[in-house]
């Protein structure tokens, strides 16, 4: 199992706001780089095609209020994982949030993927902090 780390990244909104915006898979289109295409979404699932690497198929898994929003693989993807937006709240209005993908890739697919996905997870993080 491979452990992808985005950074860490302070966002200004309270841990309930971010919370909430992780929840619904809709906002989730709002972080994804250019190099994403073939967007599709409900409120609890997505998919969605990083170009050069695959498509992949995400639900909504076990969340804790304010402090987890968890997203598994879903249907047909190259491998499984799941993603797990780790929320911490700093004060009333700001939070740290960090993302954790762990992968469960062959060690040649984690030799090739790793520093793409690395990059995707910190993409996302930055581009959360940026809508607030």
């Amino acid at each position: 199992m491979q452990n992808i780390s985005s950074n860490t990244q302070r966002v200004n909104a309270s841990a309930a706001t971010i919370f909430e915006f992780l929840s619904d898979f809709n906002n989730l289109e709002k972080l994804m780089p250019e190099k994403v295409s073939n967007w599709s979404s409900t409120m609890t699932t997505c998919s969605f095609t990083i170009q050069g690497m695959a498509t992949l198929n995400m639900k909504q898994g076990e969340n804790k209020t304010n402090k987890l929003v968890q997203m598994i693989a879903h249907g047909k993807n190259p491998f499984h994982y799941d993603l797990n937006n780790m929320i911490s709240p700093q004060g009333d209005n700001a939070c740290d949030v960090q993302i954790v993908l762990n992968a469960d890739m062959n060690p040649m697919l984690a030799m090739m993927a790793k520093g793409p996905l690395k990059n995707f997870v910190n993409i996302l993080v930055s581009e959360l902090a940026k809508q607030y």
